[in-house]
């Protein structure tokens, strides 16, 4: 009797089991389903029919700039790409690469555009794919010998023949979040992304046009160096800006040591490093002979990747809205001894404008020559600074001289102190000549600076009060 009913207890002990397991698989189930409602390969076709949409979307635009990036070693192209939905896409472009396509030269950014095609494919999930051959963008990804590829350190010309640039043309779709599609190339793995285009009025060649023309503007060849600078008054010292791979180091530390390389985009706003990047703005101690971060200290470090173009020509960080990027103080410019300044005094005002009038005229009158212009820099034989006075008569120039002494009074203030004599010929021309003495002896005080762009001062005015100024050209 016993046994029986052990025997009965254990078979519903077992049926009560199976029974659970039952309805704990079948809640496993249900669950899944709540989540994913259709199989995996309906989701992703209406993945891709979402991302066909949102490409080809004429009302909010079907056009985008890319960001493109081949590799780690080049800088970084822009790109604008129409989407259509009969599968077709035109891409435009301006760069020294499109030149070399069109013309073997690279002297210079040359502007591309081509009809190809495109399409939404399936692999793991969602690929932009530009599948037929668009000669302005796939050269990226074409396996030639790219020319001129030398290294800094050889004049050995590198052969990539069998890989090229290394450029995707196929793109991972990660996501899409305020008119922004961010991408991840299917090969070479590196992030980018597309953004809508809303001026819909300006053709391809005039936006391309406009970003080339911001490249000049941000890094001008005759400009040494710009600056980062940081919330907590750190600077970093920014070299070869023009090449779109910047040398950057931390002001105050060693160069040769300290320096990296990161390579960038210039936008149609700005300014984009290709990954972030984090700065080390830790206070400096000095070991063995060159300063580095504190270790002791608390590390203080402030990350930027994206910075738009501001009125007055600066950069500003919009990851953290306070790091900017600016040449030099205008002061520390103004004063660079490897820098000339010159000014022809027809951009002039007040008593300034009076003095080139006279200037004129007092050389007439004195010997029929006429003025040139006036020049401000350093002079490495001499080891000072000289206020030049260029003067032609017929055929032949004179550079009537003053010494002087500039320093910076503050970031945007210089002193002048011109000396009472000049060379020879500035004796001859400020005695026969006497606007020439006097412009000089108006410069010789603290004069206020300002600038046609923060970032790339190519234009700098001195001013000694309200309408009274000289305009200056960097040479």
């Amino acid at each position: 009797m016993i046994k029986r009913k052990m025997k009965k207890f254990l078979n519903i002990s077992l049926l009560s089991i199976l029974a659970l397991a039952s309805l704990s698989l079948t809640s496993c189930k249900n669950e899944v389903e709540d989540i994913f409602e259709d199989d995996a390969v309906i989701r992703l076709d209406n993945k891709k029919a979402e991302y066909v949409q949102i490409l080809t979307d004429t009302e909010k635009g079907n056009r985008w700039q890319m960001e493109y990036f081949s590799n780690t070693e080049e800088p970084g192209y822009i790109y604008l790409m129409t989407f259509y939905k009969d599968g077709s896409v035109k891409i435009s472009g301006s760069n020294k690469w499109i030149n070399y396509v069109q013309s073997g030269q690279m002297t210079k950014p040359a502007f591309g555009s081509a009809m190809s095609m495109w399409d939404v494919i399936a692999d793991n999930g969602p690929v932009l794919s530009f599948n037929t051959y668009n000669p302005y963008f796939h050269l990226f990804a074409d396996p030639y010998d790219i020319p001129s590829s030398g290294s800094a350190a050889s004049d050995k010309d590198i052969n990539e023949t069998g890989y090229g640039h290394e450029g995707d043309y196929e793109f991972d779709i990660m996501n899409y979040s305020g008119d922004t599609l961010y991408l991840v190339g299917k090969k070479y793995e590196l992030s980018m992304i597309m953004t809508r285009v809303k001026e819909k009025e300006k053709e391809d060649e005039a936006y391309m046009n406009e970003v080339v023309a911001l490249a000049d503007s941000f890094f001008n060849a005759k400009v040494p160096s710009v600056f980062i600078n940081l919330p907590n008054g750190v600077r970093y010292i920014v070299k070869d800006g023009a090449t779109s791979i910047l040398k950057m180091y931390r002001e105050g530390t060693d160069e040769i040591s300290t320096s990296e390389t990161h390579n960038v985009i210039i936008t149609h706003d700005g300014l984009s490093f290709m990954d972030p990047i984090t700065l080390d703005a830790t206070p400096l101690v000095e070991q063995d002979g060159i300063y580095v971060p504190d270790p002791s200290a608390e590390r203080v470090t402030y990350t930027v990747k994206n910075f738009i173009r501001q009125p007055d020509g600066s950069l500003l960080c919009r990851d953290d809205n306070q790091t900017t990027m600016t040449a030099d103080h205008l002061a520390g410019i103004y004063t660079n001894q490897s820098l000339v300044w010159r000014s022809d005094l027809k951009n002039v005002g007040g008593l300034f404008a009076d003095l080139a009038t006279r200037i004129a005229d007092d050389l007439k009158a004195y010997n029929k020559s006429t003025f040139q212009y006036v020049q401000v820099s350093y002079d490495l034989t001499l080891q000072q600074y000289t206020l030049v006075f260029n003067v032609k008569k017929g055929s032949v120039k004179y550079n009537p001289t003053f010494y002087m002494t500039l320093k910076s009074a503050n970031d945007n203030q210089v002193t002048f102190s011109v000396a009472p004599e000049g060379d020879r010929y500035g004796e001859t021309y400020a005695t026969n000549c006497p606007s020439i003495r006097e412009f000089a002896n108006v410069m010789n005080q603290t004069l206020t600076l300002s600038t046609n762009s923060l970032l790339a001062p190519t234009v700098m005015t001195t001013s000694v009060g309200a309408g009274d100024y000289v305009s200056w050209n960097l040479q």
